[in-house]
């Protein structure tokens, strides 16, 4: 639905869009599929000027109803524009979603440029989760596992920096030994290897 508080009335009853299509029509279709009225008069100049106020003060109405949580704020000259090219669903500030605006944002040929506002990007959602984990976590506990990867859990500053390195260490992809295929043991794993075998004097 379009939102047409932003579009003065005398346009709306007279002029025309940039594709050369009258307002009136589309304020009329989307008047009819609100209020469902027995019968549209679009001749009657009093009935088009008790339509307008009807319609505008029921947006206005909605509009204190409706939470924009979407993250995302249309430029106010892109407020109310086609989802797509052809497409019946009008996209406004007052309702528009994130899906929405990631489709415009992905998909339209000005992109950015739409947007006043556009969300920070969220983080991987695994990632994020397995963060949070950690950080749950006693520093002790944290410092032990940083440890057992072979990290000096105590050398970070804060449980934050802590659990990104126990991450990103586990993210570390394992090198496999190029002569038997086996994985290879970690410096601080406590596997024997041909060095350790070597005592020293």
């Amino acid at each position: 639905m379009t939102d047409w508080r932003n579009i003065d009335k005398a346009t709306i009853l007279t002029g025309t869009d940039e594709n050369g299509n009258r307002y009136l029509s589309q304020f009329l279709k989307e008047y009819e599929q609100t209020f469902q009225p027995d019968m549209i008069n679009a001749g009657c100049q009093r009935c088009l000027d008790d339509y307008y106020n009807k319609f505008i003060k029921y947006l206005n109405t909605m509009g204190t109803k409706v939470k924009n949580e979407s993250g995302y704020k249309l430029k106010a000259k892109y407020d109310g524009i086609p989802l797509e090219f052809g497409s019946q669903t009008f996209v406004r500030n007052s309702t528009i979603t994130k899906q929405q605006g990631d489709f415009l944002l992905k998909n339209h040929a000005r992109g950015e440029e739409l947007f006043e506002v556009i969300p920070e990007p969220t983080a991987d959602a695994d990632g994020g989760d397995a963060l949070k984990e950690l950080t749950k976590l006693e520093r002790k506990e944290l410092n032990a596992q940083a440890d057992a990867l072979g990290l000096d859990g105590a050398s970070y500053a804060n449980k934050g920096e802590v659990a990104q390195a126990i991450l990103d260490k586990q993210a570390e992809p394992v090198i496999e030994d190029t002569d038997n295929g086996e994985p290879t043991a970690d410096a601080d794993g406590g596997e024997d290897t041909d060095q350790d075998d070597q005592v020293t004097e």
